[in-house]
C-alpha cells in the first residue's frame, strides 16, 4: 500500500483498539507512549489528540466518558468506513473488511449497556438483538447471536464501567 494510502487508512485502525480498550477498562495511562513505532503516521497523530474525556485519570464522571468514547468511536467508524471506500476507489482490486454498520451496532449497544451500569433504564439487549438478526454477513450474524445467547456472562460483561470513568 502506498503511503498516501496508508495515511487514509490507518489512524481510524489504530484508534479502534484503543478506544475498545479504554471501554473495557484496560487502557494504559501512558497509552500514548506506547504507540507502535511501525505505525508511523497514524501513531503520531493518535499521540497528539488532545487529552480526551474517555482517557483514564481524566476525573469527568462516567455518563461524560461514555458519551465521549462513544463519539469517538462513532467518529473513528465513519473514518474507517470511508477510508474502505477511499481505497475502494483507487484500488480497484481492494477488498475491504467492511462491517462497519455492524461494528456500529455493537458500539451502540456498547454505550447502551453503559448507560445500564450507570443506573439509566435503557434497553440495549433486545435491540443489539434485532439488530444483529438484519446483519449480511451470516458466519457474522450466527457468531455474534450464539455470543448473545449462550454465553452466560455477556449480559453482565456490557453492562460494565471502567473503574476509571467513576
Amino acid at each position: 500500500m502506498t503511503e498516501a494510502l496508508t495515511i487514509i487508512a490507518a489512524p481510524p485502525l489504530l484508534l479502534r483498539p484503543i478506544l475498545h480498550q479504554a471501554r473495557a477498562g484496560t487502557l494504559a495511562t501512558a497509552w500514548r507512549e506506547k504507540l507502535p513505532d511501525r505505525a508511523g503516521t497514524a501513531a503520531a497523530v493518535s499521540a497528539e489528540l488532545p487529552p480526551q474525556d474517555w482517557e483514564p485519570g481524566r476525573g469527568v464522571g462516567w455518563r461524560r466518558a461514555l458519551d465521549a468514547w462513544h463519539k469517538a468511536m462513532t467518529d473513528c467508524l465513519a473514518a474507517a468506513a470511508r477510508a474502505d471506500d477511499e481505497l475502494r476507489r483507487r484500488l480497484p482490486r481492494y477488498e475491504a473488511a467492511g462491517g462497519w454498520a455492524m461494528d456500529q451496532d455493537l458500539a451502540t449497544a456498547s454505550y447502551r449497556a453503559g448507560m445500564v451500569a450507570g443506573g439509566l433504564d435503557v434497553e440495549w439487549f433486545d435491540w443489539l438483538i434485532d439488530r444483529v438478526r438484519e446483519w449480511p454477513d451470516e458466519r457474522r450474524r450466527g457468531e455474534q447471536l450464539d455470543l448473545m445467547t449462550l454465553e452466560p456472562g455477556y449480559r453482565d460483561d456490557m453492562q460494565k464501567l471502567p473503574l476509571y470513568w467513576a
